[in-house]
This record gives C-alpha cells, structure tokens and sequence, in this order.
C-alpha cells in the first residue's frame, strides 16, 4: 500500500504501475484524496503529537551510527566466542527486546523496488546468506490509545529506534569485513514478519502482524542480512496460531472491517488469514493515524507480569486451555476494543 500511495499522477511509475493494475487506479486516487497521515484533516490530528511523529519518521534518513560505538562492538565480535551470541547481546544493549537468526528466503525478498520513483522498478538483488532479525518493544500506555494520535507518535518511535539499531549493527559487520544490508521503515528488501516467524521471535497471527512472546503484537520489527555465518534459531510454538483460531477479537475490533473471521486461505502460496488492506489503510487516512487498535487488543499484548507470563506459559504448552484463556480475557477485558473507534 505505501508503494501505491507513493506513485504520483503524470510520472512514468505511475502510468506503468496502474497500466498493469488499471483496477486500482480509481480506489488508490480517491484515498490519496484523503489527508495524509499525520497531517491536518485526520480525525484524531494533534498537532504537537503529529510534529513529533512526523520528526521521528523524517529523521530516519539521518541517522548514522557513532563511529566509537560501532569500534567498541566491531572489537568486542572479532574477539567473540561465540559470534551468534555476540550479535543479539549487541543488539540487546542497542535497545531491542528480542533477536534471532535465519536463512534468507528468496520468497520473502521483495522483486522489484517500489517505493521511490528514483529506483522505481530496479529488480532488488540481495545475496546475503543469514538475516539477523530484532524486535523493538512499542509502550504499553501508549497503545492503549489506539486509534488516536500517540499511537502514531509510539509507532515513529520504535521505527526510529529500529532504524537506529539496524544501521549501527550493519555498520559493526562491514567493520568487521562482512558485507550487510540494513533493512528499516521504507528501505525493506525483505518481507520482516514471515523471516522473524522462521527466527524464532513469533508467530503471525489472525491480524497478520507478528505476536511476540511477551509482548504480543505490541513490536516492530528490525533486521540486517549478511554474509557472516551465524547459528540458525529454530522457530517456536507460542500456541498463538490455535488461539487466533478462537478468539477473532482483533477482527470483531477491527472498525474498518479490514480482517478475517473465517478461516485462513492461500494467499499467493502462503496459507494465512486475508487482509482487505485498502479498507484497513482507507481508515488509516480517515483517522490519520496508522491506527493500532488489532496490535493493542491482542489478547497477547497485556503488559507482562506475573499473571500474564503464567498465562503464556500455560497457553503455549496446553491447547486445551485456549478457550478458557479466551473466555476470561473477554470477561476481564471486554468481547472487543474498548478505546476509541469512532
């Protein structure tokens, strides 16, 4: 959708995408019609907030790594042990929450460039090996407010802080003699979630978001391909794919009736729940923010505490259990949403 939204009538990428798209022509221009998010217009537009957000997003293009923090961790990877270990502590101390390693597939590589018309097209060539995946962890609090403006602002946040990570360790490999890409907001060569699925940090859920072992949806996601052999982490069973099968909440919640209730499908070769993305993003830009109301009511995304993490542990070792963990959280917590939806 963000590649769509960014061709512009009258260029060259936008007469070659929609002569092969001519269907969605008509549906992308009345939502670039819409205010932008972020901007004036939107249903929920704070202008502070907005500023902040914004600041977050454009500031990513100018973060580069600090040269002595990326010499003290180059030094600390040649000398390691254990490399693999190494590079996940390193990415613990940069700020993410959780990491993990795998092999890169080539079905999870983008084709083709798409998001600026200066490289709009370019076949994406990337032969990097090992993808190292991280997780950021965005606020509690703050999504709790979902849809409204901090939601957007916690979002830019954590994209920031990923970009920042990401680049600072793609730094520390080409320090260290290996080639690596680093991939964060609008320079992703890789499709994140299904690679961090494969890394162990999760599984995907209902809402086609990655639901993390305690944080549930409330993540962003990282990442750097290379070609510095790392150990491979296995992927894991959080019992997450079984309870979305029950629970539905995120979709019941969803106010743009973007998600499924049903069963999962094949999508281009890929079983999982269906997203209608132009209903989901068409409510992004009539709230102007990008919304997080299916991250926030994941039943998975409470705050991690004694309770939940003993919750979590019983659901990811006994399936029987997910009905009445089902059953509970919508006594406690309510069927569906209860922040703002309208």
């Amino acid at each position: 959708m963000f590649a769509r939204m960014a061709r512009r009538a009258g260029t060259e990428p936008y007469r070659e995408y929609y002569s092969r798209h001519p269907s969605l022509q008509g549906i992308d221009d009345r939502m670039r019609g819409m205010p932008l998010l972020g901007e004036p217009g939107g249903q929920f537009y704070h202008s502070s907030i907005m500023g902040e957000a914004n600041r977050f997003f454009s500031d990513i293009a100018l973060i580069r790594p600090d040269d002595a923090t990326v010499h003290l961790f180059a030094n600390r990877l040649r000398n390691a042990r254990d490399p693999s270990a190494t590079v996940k502590g390193i990415l613990r101390e940069l700020g993410a929450v959780a990491a993990g390693c795998t092999s890169l597939d080539v079905s999870l590589v983008y084709s083709h460039k798409g998001r600026f018309d200066a490289d709009y097209g370019r076949p994406v060539e990337l032969n990097h090996p090992i993808v190292i995946l991280f997780l950021v962890e965005m606020d509690y609090a703050q999504m709790r407010s979902a849809p409204r403006a901090e939601t957007l602002r916690e979002s830019a946040r954590q994209y920031y802080r990923a970009a920042a990570i990401s680049k600072t360790l793609s730094a520390v490999l080409h320090e260290c003699g290996y080639d690596a890409t680093s991939h964060h907001d609008a320079h992703y060569d890789l499709i994140l979630p299904g690679l961090a699925v494969r890394a162990g940090l999760g599984e995907l859920g209902r809402n086609n978001i990655l639901v993390a072992d305690r944080f549930g949806s409330r993540v962003r996601i990282g990442a750097v391909s290379t070609t510095m052999a790392l150990r491979i982490d296995r992927q894991v069973d959080l019992g997450v794919d079984h309870f979305c099968r029950i629970c539905r909440k995120c979709a019941r919640s969803c106010p743009a009736r973007a998600l499924s209730f049903g069963d999962k499908s094949d999508v281009r070769g890929v079983a999982k729940w269906g997203t209608h993305v132009e209903q989901c993003y068409s409510y992004w830009r009539s709230v102007g923010t990008d919304c997080g109301i299916c991250m926030a009511v994941c039943p998975f995304s409470h705050r991690t505490s004694w309770f939940h993490t003993l919750i979590r542990f019983v659901i990811r070792r006994a399936s029987w259990s997910h009905r009445w963990a089902h059953f509970f959280d919508q006594a406690f917590y309510g069927k569906s949403w209860k922040g703002v939806r309208q």
